[in-house]
């Protein structure tokens, strides 16, 4: 940045500089410089054993569809992180080199999201139980001493927020046995944990912890997925912003235009869901509707719909192209071999308007999409 005012050989244009004008370059320089705090010993020397749910799913990189486009895009760059549109983009935090970057491995990542929740979605219900209990009167749940007794409250039902210890966009979206009914399904459910409010804060690894850094991932499944953090306070069009460059089906390149009309809709609709939900004040009486509730940023229960109902949208529109594929070939193949083998033979116009249509319907029904 102080480079202009001297020449190659290091001299300067005209007389040379007093020295306290260099202290001020020295001083506006090492400002520059990131801070660089001692080297992480906590990396991940022993990775727990992939998952259960996703041991029988390993096969997904022997996919044709993605080895190829994948290696392509991921290959040139270790960078495994994307931060939504602007409001997280110090959130890619640059290690400097002299530090050893944290580094996990997918798998172990997701049992990390899956534990992190459930231990944090305790914490709340406890906490809910025990307020709840010292509101309906102080010695309802406590001892003499005032202490609350857990079992006092034993299979008490307490409502908690997901707000409060869901950290994943993902983490309800199930994967499916193999022969998967959509197309890569299992694969992009993956990429969807991996959309993050804010890293785990606990771990299933022995001397391992996740820092302020984002991790590196690592290991086959790195090469196909990354991290996305999202704001918790993120708009809707930086919502649609993020669905529509995500990496979801990135291999089977969905029209542009397709993409950002499913993430509109899908971001539009969880606004409407979320502005005719019922609300319901600290006695339990429902709220009205108000102006407000169409500025107020999505709870994370609506986000979760709108990336739900975006991925399911791209997987239909990716296996219908796919199983179209597959089934114009076999009938071609038919129409060939009653030509004595002519590759020119084509299908009819309305032949492929019908077998469009049925495939289309078919896949639609396995979705849960009407048609």
């Amino acid at each position: 940045m102080f480079g202009a005012a001297y020449n190659r050989s290091g001299s300067q244009a005209g007389s040379s500089a007093p020295s306290h004008f260099k202290d001020l370059a020295r001083n506006a320089i090492y400002q520059e410089l990131p801070s660089v705090g001692g080297s992480n010993g906590s990396t991940a020397t022993s990775i727990r054993s992939t998952p259960t749910y996703l041991h029988n799913h390993k096969k997904l990189l022997s996919h044709s569809s993605y080895r190829s486009s994948a290696s392509s895009v991921f290959s040139t760059s270790k960078r495994s992180v994307r931060s939504a549109p602007s409001i997280y983009s110090n959130s890619t935090a640059t290690i400097p080199e002299d530090s050893e970057p944290l580094t996990t491995t997918v798998e172990q990542l997701i049992n990390d999201i899956v534990l992190h929740e459930n231990v944090i979605q305790e914490q709340q219900i406890q906490k809910s139980k025990y307020m709840k209990n010292f509101s309906s009167g102080a010695g309802a749940g406590a001892g003499a001493n005032g202490v609350f007794n857990s079992a006092n409250n034993e299979g008490g039902d307490a409502e908690v927020d997901v707000d409060l210890y869901r950290i994943s966009l993902g983490s309800n979206l199930q994967y499916q046995n193999v022969p998967e009914s959509l197309i890569d399904w299992n694969l992009n459910v993956t990429r969807c944990k991996l959309m993050l409010i804010h890293l785990p804060t606990i771990s299933s690894v022995p001397d391992f912890k996740y820092t302020g850094a984002v991790p590196q991932l690592v290991g086959e499944l790195a090469y196909v997925c990354h991290i996305t953090l999202i704001s918790p306070h993120i708009s809707d069009k930086e919502l649609i912003y993020t669905l529509i460059t995500s990496n979801l089906y990135q291999e089977h390149d969905l029209d542009a235009k397709f993409k950002k009309s499913v993430a509109e809709i899908s971001v539009k609709q969880s606004r409407l869901l979320q502005i005719n939900s019922p609300k319901k004040s600290s006695n339990n009486l429902s709220l009205p509707i108000t102006s407000i509730d169409n500025q107020t940023n999505l709870r994370l229960e609506f986000k979760e719909i709108a990336l739900r109902n975006y991925l399911i949208n791209l997987a239909a529109a990716a296996t219908t192209a796919h199983e179209y594929k597959i089934k114009s070939d076999e009938l071609k193949k038919i129409l060939r071999a009653g030509d004595n083998g002519s590759k020119k033979s084509k299908l009819p116009k309305d032949e492929k308007k019908r077998l469009w249509e049925s495939v289309r319907s078919d896949v639609f029904k396995r979705a849960g999409l009407e048609t």
